[in-house]
């Protein structure tokens, strides 16, 4: 499987996780997080539309990687209820979507124009250098060649 795919799926089933044990008693907490590693929230991804990536990808990554990782997330989402629980679950437990470069389909479609560029330069003149030809055959500075 791809890292991208397999960092989306993480960041994904980590949103549902934290939807479904939002407002859940402290007492059922142990069962709901069960019922969820064993494939529950692999489930629940049908219904996410993803711009690049097909609903059966992002469940068979998302399937893959409850398996692979199941203590951790178990021993994490037990424990405490945290924060960030995409930070938690995709970059410290299973490390998925360490090194992953993620960007929206917005991103790949945002390009410069001419004119962007030029107004770009126009409006910081200041930090802007241009850079200057560099004739070789200069007779004003003779070099000693080596």
């Amino acid at each position: 499987m791809d890292r991208y795919v397999d960092c989306e799926s993480c960041l994904t089933a980590a949103q549902e996780i934290e939807k479904s044990l939002k407002g859940a008693p402290a007492e059922s907490r142990q069962t709901i997080v069960k019922g969820l590693l064993h494939g529950d929230v692999c489930k629940k991804l049908h219904s996410f539309q993803h711009a690049h990536i097909s609903k059966d990808k992002l469940i068979i990554s998302c399937m893959k990687l409850m398996d692979s990782n199941y203590d951790q997330f178990y021993e994490a989402l037990v424990a405490k209820e945290p924060n960030n629980l995409g930070i938690v679950l995709c970059y410290e437990q299973s490390r998925a979507c360490v090194g992953v470069k993620r960007q929206s389909f917005e991103d790949v479609k945002q390009s410069f124009s001419a004119d962007d560029i030029e107004a770009l330069i126009q409006a910081n003149k200041e930090k802007v250098r241009i850079s200057q030809p560099v004739h070789s055959g200069s007779r004003e500075s003779p070099r000693d060649e080596l």
